[in-house]
């Protein structure tokens, strides 16, 4: 497969890099983390030129593209600053079931929302001790329409949505039974709280989100009843590919800043790029990155052409944010004890790897599902 990018996909990852490189503010990035605050006036700066919602349909207020260029934008974005990047890529998370299986008057009024900048989408499907068949929050059929209880957690950015894409058990008997609700954050029973103070991350909130007989007008469900389990799953698909383009995003300005630090840094009259010690450290961070990316690439391509496979999806996952992880932690030892030091930034791209390779799922979860998809296990 050739991965050549075309000249309009060159153009969007140079624009991309270039919105980050004037709008990234180290300083700011530090406030940002340090406060738990999600860049708001980036957000929405990013928002105005199209970077968010890129593969949004034009109808819809995005540019008819595709999750590859979606990917090599969030690329750019975590490349310059890890928690400003992934706060703008995770701000239109949940409109992806939405724009798949969403009525043509859901998307019209809410995408072009999320591309103007007007409003944030969340999705909300993890629950405590629960697994994912079946879920503990359940939606039944009332007078006005459907009523939903439950409780979600690590919702991210939860408490600055305005529309939140909730997973419900809709019957009992049938694990897989499940629908997907549109909820807006100001209906009554909805009660959002923070779950908290993070080592990475912290750029995205997460939140629990608590829905006491909370009543959704039946226009409000997404797809068909009882098709949520396969909506969640295609949404996953999709969400894993981004997240992997997060992860070599990451570990590329992981390579950046060793490089940076490296080339200035002497020891014994000259740089300390010029040892063997370090140059096989960048050799062995480069060569995973670009393994990460031509992975990702690949699951992105695919999915784009409407073949995704699930393998190189779960691989590109695994790939880019063991990348990430692995290379961080090496530029921080590039580093010596500056890259222990906040204001070194290199010790904040390691945490938010860290927290990247929580998200979702483990990293074991992530092995055995690929495991059970290579010897024929998978359900």
């Amino acid at each position: 497969m050739d991965f050549r990018l075309t000249a309009e996909q060159k153009d969007i990852k140079l624009a991309a890099k270039d919105f980050a490189k004037g709008e990234f503010d180290p300083d700011a990035a530090l406030g940002y983390d340090k406060n738990q605050q999600f860049p708001s006036v980036i957000w929405k700066n990013a928002c105005g030129l199209g970077f968010i919602g890129v593969h949004f349909p034009e109808t819809y207020g995005g540019q008819d593209c595709g999750l590859m260029e979606n990917a090599l934008i969030i690329e750019a974005f975590c490349r310059q600053d890890s928690g400003i990047g992934m706060a703008l890529a995770l701000s239109d998370a949940g409109s992806e079931i939405l724009l798949k299986y969403g009525n043509d008057s859901q998307k019209r009024n809410v995408l072009p929302l999320i591309a103007e900048g007007k409003d944030i989408c969340t999705i909300a499907f993890l629950e405590k001790n629960h697994s994912l068949t079946p879920l503990k929050t359940s939606m039944e059929a009332g007078n006005d329409g459907y009523i939903i209880n439950g409780e979600k957690i690590f919702v991210t950015l939860g408490n600055l949505a305005d529309y939140i894409v909730v997973t419900c058990q809709t019957k009992y008997d049938n694990p897989l039974s499940q629908s997907v609700m549109l909820l807006e954050r100001e209906m009554p029973g909805i009660a959002i709280s923070s779950m908290g103070e993070k080592m990475g991350m912290r750029t995205v909130s997460t939140e629990k989100i608590s829905l006491h007989n909370v009543v959704a007008p039946e226009k409000n469900i997404i797809g068909q009843i009882g098709s949520g389990y396969t909506q969640l799953q295609d949404f996953l698909k999709e969400m894993r590919i981004k997240t992997a383009a997060m992860g070599i995003g990451i570990a590329a300005g992981g390579i950046d800043k060793a490089l940076e630090y490296s080339k200035k840094r002497w020891q014994f009259d000259k740089p300390i790029v010029s040892f063997d010690a370090i140059k096989n450290k960048l050799a062995d961070m480069y060569m995973e990155t670009e393994m990460a990316r031509l992975i990702t690439y690949n699951a992105a391509c695919s999915f784009d052409a409407g073949r995704p496979d699930s393998k190189t999806i779960l691989m590109s996952k695994i790939a880019a944010t063991r990348a990430a992880y692995r290379v961080t932690y090496e530029a921080v030892q590039i580093h010596g004890g500056y890259g222990y030091m906040t204001e070194g930034h290199i010790e904040r791209f390691y945490r938010d790897a860290k927290a990247l390779g929580l998200f979702l799922e483990t990293g074991q979860v992530r092995r055995s599902m690929l495991a059970d998809q290579i010897t024929g296990q998978a359900a």
